[in-house]
């Protein structure tokens, strides 16, 4: 049987990967490239194929070709990563200084280290597999990796995903009361799919019912050995003042800092440490670099 690799013709459309990503409304929605595979090359659009089975009998067999990629189509637009990260991919993060002939340059902070761990994890992973937290300061490509991660898995291995910042999910939760529908209607996916990423991870306003809320996802998954992903720009230390330079110039600034235990509780970063790898990102703040125009 013919598998999606076997077709090599250049698509100057999707560079074979037979699918495209464009926007449905602000998250990222992939399909089928109308260019090089508006009809599957293995089964001729019927979506079906035929074998004979041990009995001699023609049997009718879901195409392994064009069945394949509809369903990881399928797991990446249910992943509903954002329009904003549609073209983040592991193997493109850029981890140098760019060079003017094009070429890489000096690496940028731990990059390269950290994208090859994750890209490994990634390739190896089998639903169940311990997560991970990225944890740094602001601009320095975790959201990126995440949602990268999140293509990987769906584009490329079929498996079902979820990717949510944290704020957007609690405006949702809010807007299903006012619909009429309670928590558990929209935290029970959350709670059941294979992989859950979570973006920004601490951020808001720290209420109590806020706090009830990571609580309860982070419980039911962690009872259920589920994977999940984080990341968060707050400091993972259990108290960041104890080990800063007084002589520093942002010492007010981080001394006065929330710890991510302080915005999550204790319950709960503890478990983080039970679910997921903590994975340190030490890079400059990219967007301010890019409008310095550095």
């Amino acid at each position: 049987m013919k598998y999606l690799d076997d077709y090599t013709d250049p698509c100057p459309q999707c560079a074979r990967a037979r699918y495209k990503i464009a926007a449905r409304g602000d998250v990222a929605h992939a399909e089928i490239c109308q260019g090089c595979f508006s009809v599957c090359p293995a089964c001729q659009g019927q979506e079906y194929t035929y074998e004979i089975n041990a009995q001699g009998y023609e049997v009718a067999r879901q195409c392994g070709v064009c069945g394949a990629l509809k369903r990881r189509i399928q797991a990446f637009n249910d992943a509903r990563v954002p329009y904003l990260h549609r073209n983040a991919t592991l193997e493109g993060f850029q981890t140098h200084y760019p060079r003017t002939q094009g070429a890489s340059g000096e690496p940028i902070g731990n990059l390269p280290k950290v994208r090859f761990r994750l890209y490994n994890w990634a390739r190896a992973f089998a639903p169940g597999e311990r997560g991970y937290l990225l944890h740094g300061t602001v601009g320095t490509g975790k959201t990126h990796l995440l949602a990268g991660t999140i293509r990987h898995l769906t584009l490329e291995k079929g498996i079902n995903a979820r990717f949510i910042e944290f704020t957007h999910l609690l405006s949702a939760i809010k807007e299903g009361f006012d619909q009429g529908r309670g928590e558990t209607a929209i935290l029970g996916p959350l709670s059941e799919v294979p992989v859950l990423a979570i973006d920004e991870l601490g951020k808001g306003r720290n209420t109590e019912w806020q706090l009830s809320i990571i609580d309860e996802i982070i419980s039911k998954r962690y009872n259920a050995g589920l994977t999940t992903l984080f990341t968060t720009n707050y400091d993972v230390r259990e108290s960041a003042s104890n080990t800063l330079d007084v002589g520093s110039p942002d010492f007010r600034r981080l001394a006065t800092a929330a710890t991510l235990s302080e915005r999550v509780g204790d319950r709960v970063f503890s478990r983080l440490h039970e679910m997921a790898d903590f994975v340190h990102v030490d890079a400059p703040d990219y967007r301010r670099a890019r409008a310095q125009g550095r």
